[in-house]
Order: C-alpha cells, then structure tokens, then sequence
C-alpha cells in the first residue's frame, strides 16, 4: 500500500521524537522548525521530478529504529580490510561500533570525536559549524536528519598538521528482519593550513538490505587547506540512502574528490559546494552505474561567489537494464565572481532502450570576465570496437562487457590511492560478472 507525502512526513516526525541524547546541539531547535514547515518532494518538485519517492512511500522504514546487531570482526574485515594503515571508524546500521573501529590514536589528539563524546570546547566547535554550510530549508531529509541527530562524528584537523594516514569511515549495512532507518552525520573542520584524507565507505554485508539511510555531512576548510576525499557508494542494491555533502571553500583551500557510485533501490546525492575565499579549487570527478530496475541521483551544485576560483567537473554514468540514472550539474557564477574558470562534463553510456537517463548540465553566470564550459553526452557501445573483439574470438557478452568496464576504469585509475582502487575493482567484478544482462540490450528484442 502507498501513503501520501504528508504521510510519510508524519512517520518521520513519529520517529524523531525519541530523545537524542545531544540537547546541547544548537541546530537541531533550528532543524525542527524548518521540517515542521516544509514538505516532502514530490514530481511537481523541480530538484526531484526525476526521483520519485516511492520506495518510502510503499515500505515502512520509520516504525524501527535500526539495530546495529553484532558482526564478527572477520565478516566486516571482508568489506574493508583491503585497506590497510588508515585510522577507521566503523558504523553498523547507522550506529557507532567500538569493536570494528581503530580510531584510538586520533581520539586521544583530540582529531576525531564521537558527538556524544564532545568536550566543552568540541561542542562549542560543532555548534559554530554545523548547520551553517548546509542550508537546511533547501534540504528536507537534512532537516530531518538534524531535528533528530543521535550522534555524529567531529574531524577536527589543528591548523598547518598533516595527517600521514588517511581517515577511513565506513558505514555498513546489515540484514535485519524489518525495514528500518538509520541516520548519520559528519563534520570536518580543516583550519588554516591543515592537510587530511578522507574515505569514505557505504557497504554491505548480506543481500536485501531493508534500510534507510539518511547521511548528512559538512567540511569547513580554512584557508590554504587541502582534502583529498574518496567516497564509495557500493551497498546493496536493495538499500534506500540519500546523501548530503555540503562544503564551504576559504581562500586558497584545495578540495579534490573521487566518487563511484553504485545504484541502489533508491539514492540521490546532494553535491553543494560553496566557493567563499579567492583562489580557492574543487575538483570532482565521479562515476555511477545502474542496473536491474536501480535508481541513482546525483545533484550538484557548485557556487563561485568571489573573484579568482577555478572548478573541474567530470562525471561518467554507465546505464543498463531497466534502471533509471539522473544527473544534474550546475555551475552559479556570481555577479562579483570576474576571473573564474569552471568547467563541468558528463559522459553517459546508455545500454538498454528500457532504460532511462535525464542529465541537465547548467550554467549560470552574471559576470563578464570568466572562462567556463558545460556539456553532456549519451553513446553506445561502438559497434567497431565489438566486432574487432568477437573477430579474435571473444563472444559478444564478453566484449561488451569489457568496453563497459574499460569506460567506467577510466575514472576509476584516476583514485590517488591503490588500496581503494582495489576495492573498486572488486565490486566492480560483481558487478559486470551478470553479464547476460549486458547481452544485446539496445537491440528491438530486448
């Protein structure tokens, strides 16, 4: 049975008023307020016309709190042991585990910090930040998320320190026997000078993964720092999980990221990136895929609001079956924004006639002296290509399968870190090992 929007709103208010534990949080009186008001995105909503919410309306993911349950060590190690000499801290179901976590030394600097374990001078911290990059009445899961937050985790990196090893944050998801909701938050604050790396993990253990993941994040980066930031989306597909990343650019700061993004029941990831310092840079390049009837959302949102700010954006989307990919990107040059140089590009390989791809490349500007680019692309594989394969006696499911997997690795050797990339190719062996459904899929009989 489908519940109405308003329903589901009602489920979600229900569902927060547990009490948090973080009464200290100043956002959150601020979170319940702008949810009160708002309303739940619909198809006549223009930033989700394309993803409708009818996973949640038709499961019952907000009457169960999700339970983190008890996972041996060697079980999670299969997800994440590939990647060695990083500080990791691990979350089940959206909650915290001590026993797969070694974050020991970083806590003890004072660098990473559990919410619920802030001091007086963190919670001060937390509060100055969070909820100031994140526009929460452009963001209604975000509200939600806030108004309810039980717990989060603090990255604090002191100015001119560079961490040697990266931060590894998983967040895993497991079976369970009810559909659930889980919610989690992050906050990294980079002062002056500082320099980190971050990966982050979305996974699974187990098949059917009935939950709902609702993320929020917000990095601070002060002026002349730098992030490296790595994040893989590769959980089960039958998992629901939107994603909010929301990041504030000081003058001179560097953020880099790399993405790959596996398509799920539902997901949408939210992309806003907030040039507030001259010469700063953001680099992003992502890839997505989908298949069997997945749906993957990825809006971004860059704004260059002062002089001197350059951009590159490239995004890959690989569409198969009878899945459903969107892909929005949109560059906002400001009026005072002069100097600025920002090009954003999408390429899309789309395989099945019963598939559907809707990108939307935007540029807006309002200054005169800037250099800026924006396009998209939708092919098929190239027939020449195939047949140079099938000609040396490779089968036609196979070629296909290899120039899918040789368009999607050129994103994927483009991760400055060959223990992620390993990773990645793993999944990505899942992944493409159905090869049946790459067989002939843009032909009339499919």
């Amino acid at each position: 049975m489908m519940i109405s929007p308003q329903e589901l709103k009602q489920q979600i208010t229900a569902a927060n008023q547990q009490k948090t534990g973080l009464e200290w949080l100043s956002v959150a009186e601020k979170a319940n307020t702008v949810f009160a008001q708002a309303s739940i995105p619909t198809r006549k909503t223009e930033e989700w016309k394309y993803s409708p919410l009818t996973p949640l309306l038709t499961q019952d993911f907000f009457s169960v709190q999700s339970q983190s349950g008890k996972l041996e060590k060697s079980a999670a190690e299969t997800v994440y042991g590939e990647i060695q000499n990083a500080h990791r801290i691990v979350f089940v179901n959206g909650l915290f585990s001590q026993e797969l976590s070694d974050c020991s030394d970083l806590e003890n600097q004072g660098v990473l910090t559990l919410f619920s374990n802030c001091n007086d001078e963190q919670r001060s911290l937390v509060n100055e930040h969070l909820g100031t990059v994140c526009k929460l009445e452009q963001h209604v899961f975000a509200a939600a998320n806030y108004s309810a937050m039980q717990d989060g985790v603090l990255i604090h990196a002191a100015a001119n320190t560079k961490l040697e090893q990266p931060i590894h944050l998983v967040f895993l998801s497991s079976e369970q026997s009810t559909p659930s909701h889980a919610q989690t938050n992050l906050l990294v604050v980079a002062e002056t000078g500082a320099e980190l790396q971050l990966i982050e993990q979305y996974d699974s253990l187990g098949q059917q993964v009935q939950l709902f993941h609702n993320h929020n994040a917000e990095l601070v980066l002060k002026p002349n720092s730098r992030l490296l930031h790595l994040r893989m989306q590769v959980e089960d597909e039958a998992l629901c999980h939107v994603n909010g990343l929301h990041i504030q650019l000081a003058q001179d700061s560097h953020y880099e990221q790399h993405s790959i993004n596996l398509g799920s029941q539902l997901k949408r990831n939210d992309i806003h990136v907030n040039f507030n310092g001259n010469n700063a840079y953001c680099r992003l390049n992502g890839v997505f895929l989908s298949k069997h009837k997945q749906h993957i959302d990825n809006h971004l949102n860059l704004e260059h609001a002062v002089p001197h700010c350059n951009s590159d954006t490239v995004y890959k989307g690989f569409i198969t079956d009878q899945s459903r990919a969107v892909f929005n990107g949109r560059i906002h040059i400001h009026k005072h924004a002069q100097k600025t140089e920002a090009h954003l590009n999408n390429k899309n390989l789309l395989l099945s006639n019963k598939a559907e791809l809707d990108t939307k490349p935007e540029l807006e500007i309002y200054a005169d002296d800037v250099k800026c680019s924006h396009g998209a692309s939708i092919g098929q594989l190239d027939e020449k290509s195939l047949f140079y394969f099938q000609s040396r006696g490779i089968d036609r499911a196979t070629a296909e399968a290899m120039l899918c997997l040789g368009f999607v690795n050129e994103m994927v050797e483009l991760f400055p870190n060959q223990q992620v990339q390993s990773v990645i190719t793993e999944r990505l062996a899942r992944f493409f090992n159905d090869v049946d459904k790459l067989k002939s899929l843009w032909s009339l009989e499919s």
